[in-house]
């Protein structure tokens, strides 16, 4: 029929030494568009923020039955995005989240808060 047979080359993605070691690790690399690591690392310090600021009310307003369900669904997320976690605050090799990225979404997250503490003040 004249149509082209298919041709499928497999090959490593890994581009240095060092990163086909952390593919061998396990470890996630974070090198991306800034577009694609802002908003996740954004959601993840947002549920950071969110699960100390529950625990923080469970203990001073001692409402440990009506927080708990936030509480604990702030902590699965949290402990979900672990990876996310470590690559913002313990890793520093190549692979690790860029400081820019986690000041960028930082300011994110305390823009969101303070508009969200705005409605809920003026609600």
């Amino acid at each position: 029929m004249g149509m082209r047979e298919a041709s499928f080359l497999p090959t490593n993605k890994a581009v240095d030494d060092e990163q086909l070691k952390r593919y061998q690790m396990g470890k996630f690399d974070f090198q991306a568009s800034n577009m694609l690591i802002v908003p996740v690392v954004t959601l993840v310090i947002l549920n950071l923020v969110s699960l100390f600021g529950g625990v923080t009310r469970m203990v001073i307003n001692g409402s440990f039955n009506e927080m708990l369900v936030q509480v604990g669904l702030s902590f699965f997320i949290v402990s979900m995005s672990y990876p996310i976690v470590e690559g913002m605050v313990v890793r520093k090799d190549k692979g690790m989240v860029p400081i820019s990225v986690s000041i960028l979404s930082t300011v994110i997250s305390m823009i969101y808060l303070l508009l969200g503490s705005l409605i809920i003040m003026y609600w």
